[in-house]
């Protein structure tokens, strides 16, 4: 009986190429989902914020070397305990709930962050152990409502203007507590004038033109760099308060012309 030749198993250069691919990526899916599950890669279950660049959030900031998230702990509910694991917010994050990135919140996020350190030494601030006091601005107010969970319906949040353009903070369970705000001239002076003038026209009822509006953003962003970029000791001043009592507000209080009504004449 006559043999049969084998079958030849013809596979073409292309197809080669196509398995060998096909090879990898599957290879790399398997590792990179064995990393996933063993914790070896920052996943959405791990509290770590987001730091990529976006339309609102430009690259210098993301690159910023002492832009670096805080680590806070919370609860687990409304009517729950502390949770078991710490989550992080950063600078994006502000920026989203913000509205923008601005030198205000800026200034804001460097500040507390920087006395936070200092009232939690070991990295995780506790956000249900802080009280606050801000000026009524919208950069300084978002920020530290946003960071420290202080509120003023909650009676954690202070505001009050002689606080200037920094913060007093305190945590609670220590009475430990720290007045922050920029050195003298570390606000540029042609930029508080431009904005004074900006601010003046529009109470005026008056227009502002582009390119004022230009100036002064750009000089905000340049701001801004400069403070992400600079040792915050160069930067800020901090002073301990001793035996600080925080008030939530001055609209309440004793009444104070009725306290000596049984006193002898």
């Amino acid at each position: 009986m006559e043999k049969q030749p084998e079958p030849l198993h013809i596979v073409s250069q292309g197809g080669k190429r196509f398995m060998k691919r096909f090879t990898v990526v599957l290879l790399s899916c398997i590792f990179f989902i064995g990393l996933l599950t063993q914790g070896g890669v920052a996943s959405a279950m791990d509290g770590k914020t987001d730091n990529t660049p976006d339309w609102f959030y430009p690259a210098w900031a993301a690159k910023a070397t002492f832009n670096q998230p805080i680590s806070v702990m919370d609860t687990d509910s409304a009517l729950g305990r502390y949770s078991l694991k710490t989550k992080e917010i950063g600078l994006k994050d502000l920026a989203r709930m913000h509205g923008h990135l601005c030198d205000g919140m800026v200034i804001a996020f460097v500040e507390i962050r920087t006395v936070l350190k200092k009232l939690f030494p070991d990295g995780v601030v506790d956000r249900t152990d802080l009280v606050a006091v801000s000026k009524n601005g919208p950069c300084w107010v978002d920020t530290v409502a946003f960071v420290t969970g202080a509120r003023i319906n909650f009676q954690t949040l202070r505001i009050d203007n002689t606080a200037g353009d920094g913060f007093i903070l305190q945590r609670v369970s220590t009475g430990e507590a720290y007045d922050v705000r920029l050195k003298p001239g570390v606000f540029p002076k042609d930029q508080a004038d431009l904005e004074a003038k900006v601010r003046k026209l529009r109470s005026e009822g008056k227009p502002v033109t582009a390119e004022d509006i230009n100036r002064v953003e750009k000089m905000a962003d340049e701001l801004s760099k400069k403070l992400l970029n600079t040792p915050p000791e160069e930067i800020l001043e901090i002073k301990p308060l001793t035996a600080y009592k925080f008030r939530a507000t001055d609209l309440f209080g004793n009444r104070g012309d009725i306290i000596n009504k049984s006193m002898p004449r």
